[in-house]
C-alpha cells in the first residue's frame, strides 16, 4: 500500500497549525518533511510517529523557539479541565505554539500546582467535579494575594451556555469566556493577548 503524502495545505489541516508555522518548522527541521521536486511534502507515518514522540514527553513544549521576539517560549500555562481528551488536545495545541503547559484534572489539583510553581496564565473549564472553575479562580486569587506570588490572567472555557455562571464570571472581572468548541485562531489570539497584557 502506497504511503500517504501530505501537501503543506493538507498537513496544516491535519495538525490544525497555520501553513506559515508549518513552513517555518520544516525549515528549522523541527518537523519531518521531504522535498519532492520543488514541492514540500510530509509522510503521514513520519508525522504520526513524531506526534506520538512529542506526546510522550509529558506535556513539554513541542517546539522551543529560541528567537528573541518569541516571548511565548518561556511562558507557562496552567490548564484545568476534567475531560482528559480536552486536556490532551489543548495541551498539544499550545505546545505547538511554544508554550509550556501544566495540565490539571480538577480545581483542587490546580491549586496544589499553583502553590508549588509560578504560572503566567490560567485556562480553566467551568463545570468540574469538586470546586468549579469560578471557585478555582477565586481561591487562586486569594492564594496569590496572601503570598509573594503575583496574580495571573485567566481564560474560562466551557461547553455549556449558562447565563448565571457567565454573569458570575463577569462580576469577578473575568473578561475572556470562551465556548467549546472554539476556533483555534480565536483561542490562540486570546492566549497571546492575555500573555502580552501580563508581560507589561
Amino acid at each position: 500500500m502506497e504511503e500517504r503524502l501530505f501537501s503543506i495545505d493538507e498537513i496544516s489541516k491535519y495538525l490544525n497549525i497555520p501553513k506559515s508555522t508549518i513552513y517555518k518548522l520544516s525549515q528549522d527541521k523541527k518537523i519531518p518533511s521531504v522535498k519532492i521536486g520543488k514541492q514540500l511534502r510530509f509522510r503521514k507515518s513520519s508525522i504520526d510517529k513524531w506526534l506520538s514522540e512529542k506526546e510522550s514527553h509529558n506535556a513539554s513544549p513541542i517546539f522551543v523557539n529560541n528567537s528573541p521576539d518569541q516571548k511565548q517560549a518561556s511562558k507557562r500555562i496552567l490548564l484545568v479541565d476534567d475531560d482528559q481528551m480536552v486536556l490532551k488536545t489543548i495541551t498539544k495545541l499550545l505546545a505547538v505554539y511554544g508554550y509550556a503547559v501544566e495540565p490539571a484534572e480538577s480545581g483542587e489539583e490546580a491549586l496544589l500546582k499553583v502553590k508549588a510553581a509560578d504560572f503566567d496564565l490560567l485556562i480553566t473549564d467551568i463545570r468540574m467535579p469538586g470546586i468549579n472553575g469560578i471557585e478555582t479562580i477565586k481561591r487562586m486569587r486569594e492564594l496569590n494575594a496572601n503570598t509573594t506570588k503575583s496574580g495571573m490572567p485567566e481564560i474560562v472555557i466551557t461547553g455549556f451556555a449558562d447565563t448565571a455562571i457567565e454573569e458570575q464570571a463577569r462580576s469577578i472581572g473575568i473578561t475572556d469566556y470562551m465556548y467549546k468548541p472554539f476556533a483555534t485562531t480565536d483561542f490562540i489570539k486570546t492566549v497571546e493577548n492575555k500573555l502580552d497584557v501580563s508581560s507589561h
